[in-house]
């Protein structure tokens, strides 16, 4: 499985997010899945998706994680989440998945 998990690189309140956030969910990751690809935050994407009342706008980094096992890390990805939430100060955090094919 591919995993991209999409983080702000400012809180809701405009504040910058701590670089110290991110070392951690890189380690995490790395230590999970063996290794990650990621974005630097010099280079942000720009999103934007609607909420029930407002449009919201933000400057994201993707970091990728790919699995390799044959299953278990749906529920890791589920506490990632809720973990993540929390410590970005989000309504929301996108994380995909999809089906991984290596050649």
């Amino acid at each position: 499985r591919r995993y991209d998990i999409y983080l702000p690189i400012t809180f809701n309140d405009g504040r910058r997010v701590p670089d110290g956030k991110f070392r951690a969910v890189k380690r995490g990751l790395v230590a999970r899945f063996g290794g990650l690809t990621m974005q630097q935050r010099r280079f942000p994407l720009h999103g934007i998706w609607q909420g029930a009342t407002r449009m919201y706008s933000d400057q994201v980094i993707v970091m990728t994680a790919l699995d390799f096992r044959t299953g278990g890390s749906s529920r890791f990805i589920a506490e990632l989440k809720k973990r993540l939430l929390e410590q970005f100060e989000q309504l929301e955090i996108l994380i995909t998945e999809s089906p991984l094919r290596v050649h």
